[in-house]
């Protein structure tokens, strides 16, 4: 039996709360019609015994939104302030009680005539959020394989740039990995070396180093990697290093895992029907796992500061 779907009630768009259904672009955007648009995935967190939820690392994410526009020399008229107060104006309009992931998408509006590729300087935002449970390849780990796709690359589509169309690459990856009976898949660069993902970082443990690409191997410059790395050097002592990663050496990785907002730390336990070290989740990744749920629900307050406080119930 499917369960219901359960919606949001309200949503943010161009500087004000609105209903759900009322958050719309017009289909012939540029943002909806060619996907130009660049966003940031976020989440929040709901704390043990306390009211509210905690948005993780805000800051460090509209920074990166900040860079994305930059380079695709897009202007808002809204501050970094604005978009922060939105997301936690979202938040409270619709009263979550559990772990919710947001989506913030600066866009393109109409260009010219319509024309997704003339010139525009009209632009807007919008803003998202939806319940986000746990995926299961948090606990049980997930089955990989290496995608027949390349990842795009930064003298053709920037990986780097968080951008809407950049995700259609993800997408074919992605999509090739089910069909073929795996949970996810990993990209090749043009060069052939380890990239991303769909969606999310890709680290391995190996000689007692976490070791993941680095921003030049046509990776999204991962938030949540950064984090997990600054989390295993100062609690577990083991350094990370960024550094091209060849496709054989995950094969004979202790440990590999992926990393992102909204996968947050997934185990992979193969990859191209491998097994990854006895083929179930590694001693590392589940300490790691541990550190980033206490660091996230507020359970490490050497840490706090990575977190936003909304109160979603009354006034505080």
């Amino acid at each position: 039996m499917t369960t219901p779907l359960q919606l949001p009630t309200h949503a943010w768009l161009n500087g004000t709360v609105v209903d759900w259904d009322e958050c719309t672009v017009h289909a012939r955007s540029q943002g909806a019609f060619w996907g130009a648009n660049v966003f940031e995935g976020l989440r929040a967190y709901r704390r043990p015994g306390q009211d509210g939820l905690a948005v993780f690392r805000i800051d460090e994410h509209l920074a990166r939104l900040r860079r994305s526009m930059k380079s695709l020399r897009m202007e808002i008229p809204f501050s970094d302030d604005d978009l922060k107060q939105g997301v936690l104006d979202v938040l409270k309009a619709n009263a979550f009680e559990e772990d919710v992931h947001v989506c913030v998408v600066s866009y393109f509006n109409m260009g010219p005539n319509a024309d997704p590729l003339s010139h525009t300087d009209d632009a807007g935002v919008h803003i998202t959020s939806t319940r986000a449970p746990r995926g299961r390849g948090f606990e049980q780990g997930l089955a990989a394989t290496v995608s027949s796709w390349r990842r795009i690359s930064d003298d053709s589509m920037p990986p780097r740039i968080k951008a809407g169309a950049n995700y259609h690459n993800s997408r074919l990856a992605h999509h090739e990995a089910i069909r073929n009976g795996y949970d996810t898949t990993l990209l090749l660069n043009q060069r052939g070396s380890v990239s991303e993902a769909p969606g999310s970082c890709v680290v391995m443990l190996r000689d007692g180093k976490l070791v993941t690409p680095p921003g030049t191997s046509g990776v999204l410059e991962g938030i949540t990697v950064a984090t997990i790395g600054e989390i295993a050097r100062r609690e577990l002592g083991i350094p990370m290093e960024r550094r091209e990663v060849d496709r054989t050496e995950l094969y004979g990785a202790d440990e590999i895992f992926v990393a992102g907002t909204l996968a947050e730390i997934a185990p992979v336990t193969s990859l191209d029907r491998i097994a990854v070290g006895d083929g179930t989740p590694g001693v590392t990744v589940r300490k790691l796992q541990e550190l980033y749920d206490a660091v996230v629900r507020g359970q490490h307050p050497d840490y706090e500061d990575w977190s936003t406080i909304v109160h979603t119930t009354g006034e505080k």
